[in-house]
């Protein structure tokens, strides 16, 4: 029987290949308008089928089908005339694009508790928006009713232009294109007014290149393949199993064992104790948040000191167990202690201060880092300088210091790189453009060629002056495109004769010492009047109360971090008003790192259930102002990293965040 199956499919195979292989001699050359579109008429000969015929005429058998829907393609007669539309070949150099917004939605399903502000949040829209879209919650929300949430999508459409004849209709364009008005209106909005002789419209194209120009490569050929992520999209997210209520446990340094009967405290420990008291007041301001919220969220506080008997302690409590969630301890010697029990209970664990550690977070894969640590921070601030002023002067200066030699290194490398990917790119993508002609004094009718001009700095690096897309990115990145100083050695003098007056000059300092830096930003100071600077520093530099802030003014002083507090937003004002009113001081630091951890990771347990990290790339696309978590995994089995960093300047004598300021002018020009 076997072998009589096996006979059977390997002569259906042979058949199969035999119709398909069949050569259609008889295709027809002459091109025939029927209402406005054009058609090639074949005579169907034995032994054709609909697929070889669509084949030899560079169509789909479902193009045939559209057109002659009285064909049976099982059934394909002798002498039988079918229509074949012609598909036109696309001349790339007159194929152009343009990027339109468009609005998809994706699907919600309320869950319990859920309200109208707490959806909006979680999708980075207005209330506003969401009701609009949904008008019927505006008489109250139900369980598992489905809402639409709106996303706003950049997409790249390609098209060519064609210029409207006498007496043509919309409905014969839509034919002769095949495309549908929806389509072409995307393109042409003014069509909604009617179509005019001689308008000349965009006709959308499926067009896609059939290879990259000669000299340009993809980014990722040009970068260090990246780890592959564990963040791939889990379908859990789209329904998770959620609970009634949240067990979670804050593990904190209270002292409570060294105040005495009268309840008196010595002062060293009372300073020490102040600090996370704080912490605790943070978290139960963002507790009473989400039970406003309708969130049912049941907080034990655990004293846990740097002791281990008091670490353990706490783990063997049998309520333990059922934690949905650990915050703390804050001491790194019992933290691993704490974070051992977690990883065999499968509970995910907050870290809230530690950080440079990696050895610690490549243990535990529930770990959360809230503090991103300082190799991830100088990375970010690489990025935003290539990203900034990838055409200026810039110079890193540092002290070389003894047990960071290999992070300014690994700096310096990372900044050079960025800085060569991008002028390799610019340079790879200056093209020159052919055919264009006058037209009453004005240049017109231009198109991109295949033809490439290179920069002189690229074909230099290359013996044979000949550009191919073999002469490659490591020849390029070669190229040294930042000037070091070790400040210690050289001194100012050697960073003045390293300034340019003609550019921009992004002086990078990574080194700290109080006088040292109050020293040297007087100098810069002195050199404003010269040379254009933009000063960077390290995060200790906030810390130093001698440096004037005059000098760090003028010199457009930036400063990376993983913890600013903007006092302009609403959100933070509202922190102020609310820990002002229950506590009597103002909130400092650790009061703000709080409220966010507690927010964050409190929402993400009533949207996604005790297990909200399968859903950390949904949670980080759907990132509010507000928050200052993007948690990512830098290798598969490690733990979240907090990957976040501030950047913010001196301006009018205020800090701002140079990210957020940008957000907010974007959204003035609209």
């Amino acid at each position: 029987m076997l072998i009589f199956v096996g006979f059977i499919l390997v002569l259906l195979t042979s058949v199969l290949q035999g119709q398909e292989s069949t050569v259609i001699v008889n295709r027809s050359n002459t091109i025939q308008r029927i209402d406005g579109k054009e058609y090639f008429f074949h005579a169907v000969l034995r032994g054709q089928t609909l697929f070889s015929i669509a084949r030899a005429y560079g169509v789909t058998v479902d193009d045939i089908l559209e057109e002659n829907p009285d064909v049976n393609p099982q059934q394909m007669r002798s002498d039988q005339i079918i229509r074949i539309p012609v598909i036109k070949e696309i001349d790339p150099n007159k194929v152009q694009s343009s990027t339109v917004t468009e609005t998809e939605y994706i699907s919600h399903q309320v869950r319990r508790r859920e309200t109208v502000y707490g959806i909006s949040r979680q999708y980075g829209i207005t209330e506003n928006e969401l009701l609009g879209h949904n008008p019927q919650i505006r008489s109250g929300l139900k369980t598992n009713m489905i809402l639409k949430i709106p996303r706003e999508k950049p997409t790249t459409l390609h098209f060519i232009e064609y210029r409207v004849p006498q007496l043509q209709t919309i409905y014969s364009i839509t034919r002769e294109f095949n495309v549908s008005l929806e389509e072409l209106e995307k393109l042409n909005p003014e069509l909604r007014e009617g179509l005019k002789a001689g308008q000349i419209l965009k006709i959308p194209v499926d067009y896609t290149p059939e290879t990259n120009p000669p000299f340009v490569m993809d980014q990722e050929e040009l970068t260090t393949p990246k780890i592959p992520q564990a963040t791939a999209f889990d379908p859990w997210c789209n329904d998770p199993e959620l609970k009634n209520y949240y067990n979670i446990a804050l593990l904190i340094p209270l002292y409570l064992d060294n105040i005495d009967e009268e309840g008196e405290i010595d002062d060293l420990v009372k300073e020490r104790t102040y600090s996370y008291i704080e912490y605790y007041e943070g978290i139960m301001i963002a507790l009473d948040s989400v039970r406003a919220m309708g969130a049912d969220i049941r907080l034990t506080v655990y004293d846990v000191t740097d002791s281990e008997v008091k670490a353990r302690n706490a783990i063997w409590q049998p309520e333990m167990a059922g934690m949905d969630l650990i915050i703390g301890p804050f001491f790194d010697n019992v933290f691993k202690v704490v974070a051992d029990y977690a990883k065999n209970k499968n509970i995910p664990i907050v870290a809230p201060f530690q950080a440079d550690n990696p050895e610690v977070l490549a243990r535990y894969p529930l770990m959360f880092q809230t503090t991103p640590d300082i190799e991830t921070q100088m990375k970010d601030m690489a990025a935003y300088v290539v990203e900034n002023y990838p055409e200026e002067n810039i110079i890193l200066v540092h002290n070389n210091q003894e047990g960071i030699r290999q992070l300014i290194s690994s700096y310096s490398e990372t900044l050079n790189n960025g800085i060569n990917l991008y002028r390799y790119k610019r340079d790879s993508t200056n093209m020159a453009k052919l055919d264009g002609y006058f037209l009453d004094g004005v240049y017109i009718g231009e198109r991109i060629s295949n033809v490439y001009v290179v920069n002189d700095s690229v074909r230099n690096l290359n013996k044979e002056k000949v550009v191919t897309s073999q002469m490659n990115f490591e020849r390029y990145a070669r190229q040294n495109m930042i000037t070091e100083i070790i400040y210690s050695r050289d001194g100012i003098d050697t960073l003045v004769a390293r300034m340019d007056t003609l550019r921009t000059n992004v002086v990078i300092s990574l080194m700290g010492n109080e006088a040292t830096i109050s020293n040297y930003t007087r100098q810069l100071n002195q050199l404003r009047d010269t040379f254009d600077i933009v000063l960077y520093g390290v995060p200790q530099w906030s810390n130093y109360s001698s440096l004037d802030p005059r000098y760090l003014q003028n010199l457009n002083t930036h400063i990376f971090t993983h913890s600013f507090i903007d006092y302009d937003k609403t959100y933070n004002k509202q922190f102020i008003r609310q820990y002002r009113k229950l506590n009597h001081v103002e909130p400092r630091d650790m009061g703000f790192r709080a409220v966010q951890t507690g927010m964050y990771f409190f929402n993400a347990l009533m949207q996604y259930g005790s297990q909200f990290y399968r859903c950390m790339d949904v949670m980080n696309q759907t990132k509010v102002s507000s928050s200052p978590f993007v948690f990512e995994k830098t290798y598969r089995d490690a733990g979240w990293e907090n990957k976040f960093v501030y950047i913010y300047r001196y301006q009018d004598f205020n800090l701002v965040d140079v990210r957020n300021d940008l957000k907010d002018k974007l959204g003035q020009r609209k």
